[in-house]
């Protein structure tokens, strides 16, 4: 899809040119010549388009505005415009600062995105990209490439249906990752979690025709540190709601159940192929949550691998059931830090919409890191508490605690219940995406791979 192309001339024939109009560059300076145009007959837009008209072998030339790049929602929407559905060959010229060229890839990737696996009529070829510029420049293109593409990885999981990727193909997918250097993975079916005691996650699995799968993937960027970040995703393949059956309004587009899981295994894809200094685990208990003979209901109790004895309340609060175990799995595979990331509530839709991601913690300094982090890269984390009093909430007179505590503060009692897994108030976010992680228009959004990869780059 890509190459770096270090000759070029006027004549070379491509589709379209790419470059950006400045003064400072004499090949922009050039080609606005040759076109007869400069600064007062060009046309005071963020892109221009104008065609050659025989004056280059190139029928068309995008003229991009430094303006631009000074906000990625600019730069998104320009590279939505460049590679649009009639674009199959590109040619950008080495007229971009530094800093611009990796978020210019990384749209232009995002860019040619299509989820067409289905489609039987379309045949359009992927939009050839070629950059003409130096060699030193080469990083910056490939760090742009690769977030592209592990953006563009996570929505095409998400998108995926069920009938074609339960547990068993995502862990086959997890698994093919080790094609990357210094990734590691382990592949745990049913046996090796029940001789685990998770009873939580297996529990949600009880009612799936489905064996599930728990998915642990590690990359060691630096081997001889004890420091690891463990990056744990929601796994549920497809959510019917359980015996608490979801309407049949609010069935589609469930899906998107495992859009966390998919978030992590975009963020580890890019975080091991760009040679980060980090050490980080990616762990996915995935399952989906059906009805059937052996499924649980509600007033079941369930035993989690920590030993915490949990009352199903409901059985469409499944998600933190199977991230319950998985946290515990985390911290027993030598965590020391855990971001988990999860479309865990309608709660945390109903207070942002589809504006914010809900960012929970037990350690502020952590969730501020990660907040200021995602300023910079405009997919922005709002702040909710995990309060105490929210413990009242998940009280149980049968268990230790129960899986939901009605309709008040439901984002924040979730999060409460999460936290009761973690140990010895080791450093730990939770991202609640369920607003942010899929949308009407694309479907799957591929949000926070971008942040949390940037989060990890700012750590080496």
């Amino acid at each position: 899809m890509f190459n770096l192309q270090k000759a070029f001339d006027l004549q070379q024939e491509t589709k379209t040119l790419v470059f950006v109009k400045t003064s400072e560059n004499p090949l922009s300076e050039k080609i606005l010549k040759t076109l007869n145009m400069d600064d007062e007959t060009l046309p005071k837009e963020n892109v221009t388009t104008l065609y050659t008209l025989g004056k280059l072998k190139t029928p068309k030339v995008i003229i991009l505005s430094p303006d631009v790049f000074t906000k990625r929602k600019n730069l998104s929407k320009a590279a939505k415009g460049i590679v649009d559905e009639k674009t199959d060959k590109l040619l950008l010229l080495e007229t971009f600062a530094a800093e611009a060229i990796a978020p210019l890839f990384e749209e232009l990737t995002k860019a040619a995105y299509r989820f067409k696996r289905f489609k039987t009529d379309d045949k359009k070829d992927d939009t050839l990209i070629a950059y003409h510029g130096k060699e030193d420049c080469a990083e910056a293109v490939h760090r742009g490439i690769v977030i592209g593409e592990a953006v563009n990885h996570t929505k095409e999981l998400v998108n995926t249906p069920n009938n074609y990727l339960n547990a068993e193909k995502l862990a086959e997918y997890a698994e093919a990752l080790q094609e990357i250097e210094g990734v590691e993975a382990k592949i745990l079916g049913k046996e090796a979690c029940e001789a685990m005691n998770m009873g939580a996650f297996l529990g949600v699995n009880k009612g799936s025709k489905d064996e599930p799968r728990l998915i642990h993937l590690s990359y060691k960027g630096k081997p001889k540190s004890i420091e690891k970040t463990a990056l744990i995703g929601k796994g549920i393949m497809f959510d019917t709601g359980g015996y608490s059956l979801k309407t049949g309004q609010s069935m589609p587009n469930m899906k998107c159940d495992m859009a966390g899981a998919a978030t992590v295994l975009g963020v580890f894809e890019a975080v091991s192929r760009l040679g980060f200094n980090v050490n980080v685990d990616c762990i996915i208990a995935a399952t989906d949550n059906r009805i059937g003979d052996d499924a649980i209901v509600p007033d079941d109790i369930l035993t989690a691998a920590n030993g915490t004895t949990i009352e199903v309340i409901s059985t469409d609060a499944e998600g933190r059931l199977t991230l319950a175990d998985a946290l515990w799995y985390a911290q027993k595979e030598g965590a020391t830090r855990m971001i988990d990331v999860a479309t865990l509530t309608g709660h945390v839709v109903m207070t942002f919409g589809k504006a914010f991601t809900g960012g929970f913690t037990n350690q502020e300094a952590y969730l501020d890191e990660l907040i200021t982090v995602s300023k910079t890269t405009e997919e922005p984390i709002w702040a909710l508490p995990v309060d105490d009093q929210y413990e009242e909430l998940i009280k149980s007179k049968t268990a230790d605690i129960k899986n939901s505590g009605g309709r008040i503060a439901g984002a924040s009692v979730a999060a409460v219940f999460l936290r009761r897994f973690v140990e010895n108030d080791l450093p730990w976010i939770h991202l609640d995406v369920a607003g942010t992680a899929f949308n009407d228009k694309e479907g799957g959004t591929g949000v926070l791979v971008r942040t949390l990869t940037e989060f990890f780059s700012r750590q080496t």
